[in-house]
């Protein structure tokens, strides 16, 4: 079955404000306004330089790592082998790559995929001898064709978007002699990324729940292990409180990795929470609204604990955080009861956490000038003078200490709605900074990276052997246990709306991308709630009325599929043919139904009951005008979806309240 998402065109801005009937005056026109866009870490005087270093703005901040610089290279894609991007295309590239930032904010690895992408046209154009202008949808085609044999089906699927996208920045911009409007027609999104695929109804494995973002059971039981028996003070104690998390709260990484500094609170009515910021990768720039993340009930006993661990863990490294934030630089405060002429030893500097190594030859003190020779410490062993002792002082102390701090360290991390600023020093997870040596500067701190955490998974089997009665090796991601819990809540009844509410997405398609339950056994189980009683609608009345014979070749025939419409469940067969009441489900749908207590069906439900008697209300005030048109086809219509929507409100034991109300509260919610 074809995925409607690869039908998609991309849909882009016109950068220039002003076209011109000659394409390559644009051209010339986009480079100019690329050039004259001040962006942050951006240095426009190296424009032709083939490779930026980025060393600050939100394009830093989105890797993720500890990183003070980012690296993009204006070249051919490596598969290409032809080296560095040269003349107007490399200046087309470069305008398009700013720009599209600009508008958008997108990461360093998507500008590489970008840059990338964009290198094939150019690759097809140059070996013909055409210039931008002259760029043609054929040969559009046959950079995707190429592509397709370069890369892997996951990642030219990306980069056939991405030819799209500058095939669509082409047209808006009127660079080319014609309207390309590209898609390129062999463009499939791959099976890993929710192909679709078809299973009978009585094959026995419908009922399991198969895929590859989905966590083995055996992990969950390992991490429990891991929780009881790694002592407190192991150094990885830090890690396994953060995957405990994880595996409860199904947040993002992101989300995890910026959590305030807080404990379990508690609402009016008892219900315990966690204040969050439900957003992908961002750091400062960007107003971020906090929200609460209300725990499971069941999570309530675990996370608590969990979380005042972590808060008694990281307070020492919160503590640094603070200093550096109040000093503009590392928390150099152990320094403070030793003179200006104190000279440290080697000794001195293991005594203060800091690695004698560094008095050594290729130490970083001794190679920056600030390690001495103590010629009073000469002294004659026989006939050969030991070698003179070394030492620093606290201005290389200093001065070492700075090397390590990084100024990003002290910049806001969120601004929540209110416009109030969270800094290092303001959350849950701050770490003191790991060294090569595989020691920590205890003189800076940092907030949770995902590279230390991948890099903590790289030992995970060998703390499973040593703890735990099972061994594992990694095959999960982070981001894996929102797949998982995603579809553990799918499977367990709770309403797409609420599920899209509770992991903080904006979008109820989303929601769709993390369920994993097939089609198929979502229909075994709606069957299996109708024989029980707990579905009500039209269908569950039919199948009271028949022979319990008769049941089961009944539910056989009407349900093949499940579709969440908002306040109910949809059991339409779209394969077989179109709905014909698209938008009407609660309006006396033969094949609407709803699960008795839904919790988290019932503000929607609320809401729509609310909208469609107001609307009645406009319909029948319409009706009795001179003009009535076909307000009483609509007064009909309304009248039938509030008689279902009534039953489902008695269903779910919700008391009778006044829905003109009911809207003006939502609107000054």
């Amino acid at each position: 079955m074809a995925d409607k998402r690869s039908q998609r065109k991309a849909s882009v801005v016109q950068f220039l404000s002003r076209l011109d009937v000659d394409r390559l005056k644009n051209s010339a026109s986009l480079v100019e306004r690329a050039k004259s866009l001040t962006l942050d870490g951006f240095d426009m005087t190296l424009w032709d330089n083939a490779e930026w270093i980025i060393t600050g703005g939100r394009l830093l901040k989105l890797t993720g790592k500890n990183v003070s610089k980012v690296t993009l290279n204006f070249h051919y894609a490596l598969p290409l082998d032809k080296g560095e991007l040269k003349s107007e295309w490399a200046d087309l590239i470069k305008a398009l790559m700013v720009l599209r930032f600009h508008r958008d904010n997108q990461s360093a690895p998507n500008q590489r995929n970008f840059i990338a992408a964009v290198s094939y046209v150019v690759c097809e154009m140059e070996s013909r001898g055409l210039r931008l202008f002259q760029l043609t949808p054929e040969v559009l085609d046959l950079a995707c064709n190429k592509l397709t044999k370069d890369y892997s089906d996951g990642v030219v699927y990306n980069m056939h978007k991405v030819i799209g996208e500058f095939a669509a920045h082409c047209d808006a911009n009127q660079l080319c002699n014609v309207l390309l409007d590209y898609k390129f027609s062999g463009m499939k999104r791959p099976q890993n990324t929710g192909g679709v695929g078809q299973k009978r109804l009585d094959d026995k494995e419908t009922l399991l729940t198969e895929n590859d973002k989905l966590i083995d059971p055996i992990v969950f039981k390992i991490i429990g292990e891991l929780y009881l028996n790694v002592p407190v003070d192991h150094k990885y104690r830090f890690y396994v409180l953060v995957l405990s998390l994880m595996a409860m709260l199904g947040r993002r990484f992101s989300e995890i990795a910026t959590l305030p500094n807080q404990e379990v609170s508690r609402d009016d009515q008892g219900r315990a929470f966690l204040k969050y910021f439900p957003r992908k990768a961002s750091q400062g720039d960007v107003f971020t609204p906090m929200r609460k993340l209300y725990l499971p009930t069941e999570t309530v006993p675990i996370v608590e604990p969990i979380i005042n661990e972590l808060n008694h863990l990281c307070s020492a490294a919160r503590k640094t955080a603070t200093e550096m934030q109040m000093n503009m630089g590392p928390d150099v405060f152990f320094l403070v009861d030793y003179p200006d002429d104190k000279r440290f030893y080697k000794d001195d500097l293991e005594k203060i956490g800091i690695s004698a190594t560094t008095l050594d030859t290729n130490g970083w003190i001794n190679k920056n000038g600030f390690a001495f020779t103590d010629e009073e410490k000469l002294t004659l062993l026989g006939k050969a003078w030991k070698r003179p002792s070394k030492f620093t002082t606290k201005c290389g102390i200093i001065a070492y200490c700075n090397r390590d701090f990084n100024p990003k360290s002290i910049e806001p991390v969120q601004i929540d709605q209110y416009g109030q600023k969270y800094y290092l020093k303001d959350l849950l997870l701050v770490r003191y900074l790991g060294l090569s040596s595989g020691s920590y500067a205890h003189w800076v701190s940092t907030q949770l990276t995902h590279s230390m955490f991948s890099t903590f998974l790289r030992y995970f089997p060998q703390l499973a052997a040593e703890y735990t009665s099972s061994a594992i090796e990694v095959d999960f991601t982070s981001h894996h246990f929102r797949h998982t819990l995603n579809t553990l809540l799918d499977e367990g009844g709770l309403s797409d709306l609420l599920q899209t509410e509770w992991f903080g997405r904006s979008n109820p398609r989303d929601t769709k991308a993390y369920q994993h339950t097939s089609r198929e056994k979502k229909a075994l189980m709606l069957r299996a709630d109708i024989k029980a009683g707990l579905v009500g609608g039209r269908i569950s009345e039919q199948v009271k009325k028949l022979p319990i014979d008769l049941k089961d070749a009944f539910l056989a025939a009407r349900i093949h599929a499940v579709h969440d419409v908002g306040p109910g469940i949809c059991i339409h067969h779209f394969s077989q043919t179109p709905c014909e009441r698209h938008l009407q489900c609660s309006a006396d749908c033969n094949d609407y139904v709803w699960v008795r207590g839904d919790e988290g069906r019932k503000e929607e439900l609320k809401r729509e009951y609310a909208v469609t008697f107001v609307a009645r209300e406009t319909v029948e005030e319409r009706a009795k005008s001179k003009k009535p048109g076909k307000s009483l086809d609509w007064l009909v219509h309304n009248d039938k979806k509030l008689d279902v929507l009534a039953k489902q409100l008695s269903d779910y034991q919700i008391e009778p309240f006044d829905p003109v109300i009911y809207l003006e509260g939502r609107i000054h919610e």
